[in-house]
């Protein structure tokens, strides 16, 4: 893991503020690693959310060691997925980010998109597997199939899970 430090930029800003900036991304950035979430998008959620007014594009630059192409990238899916909230400014008419504050939409999203995609991948490669196990009555044969059985349970009963964990979330 990089250190955070190399993240979050400190010239002319308070190091108390600074200090309070890594805390805040270094967090988001072990749930992001923990999650598979790219660890720019944990770094720009994290320095708009550290931050009690919205940020522009140019303060999220100047804050983060990030290209301007990451920056511009992330921002644009954070928006799609719920996480950020754009808003005009109406003295400068220039857009400002601010963190929606309800992890919800985060989960919600990682879930439809990387669990369900998972499960999908997951079940074609159990009908590969199924294809795969040895013919025949013999014992051995006979213990891959059972087993093969207990994997394609796990898959469904994960599978039933998703729209309950759906449900729960969306009436949180």
């Amino acid at each position: 893991m990089p250190k955070l430090t190399t993240l979050v930029r400190s010239e002319g800003r308070a190091p108390e503020v600074v200090a309070f900036d890594e805390a805040v991304v270094g967090f988001f950035y072990d749930a992001a690693n923990m999650l598979g979430v790219p660890k720019s998008l944990a770094a720009i959620y994290g320095i708009c959310f550290s931050s009690p007014e919205p940020l522009g594009f140019v303060e999220i630059e100047a804050r983060l060691d990030l290209s301007a192409g990451s920056i511009s990238q992330g921002l644009k899916l954070l928006r799609e997925v719920g996480a950020l909230k754009a808003v005009r400014l109406e003295r400068d008419r220039r857009e400002v980010f601010t963190p929606d504050l309800e992890m919800r939409k985060l989960i919600e999203h990682w879930l439809a998109e990387r669990l369900q995609r998972q499960l999908k991948f997951g079940r074609g490669r159990l009908q590969a597997m199924g294809r795969a196990v040895p013919g025949g009555r013999s014992e051995s044969a006979k213990a891959l199939r059972e087993r093969l059985k207990y994997l394609q349970n796990w898959h469904d009963k994960a599978s039933s899970l998703l729209p309950f964990i759906r449900t729960v979330l969306r009436l949180s």
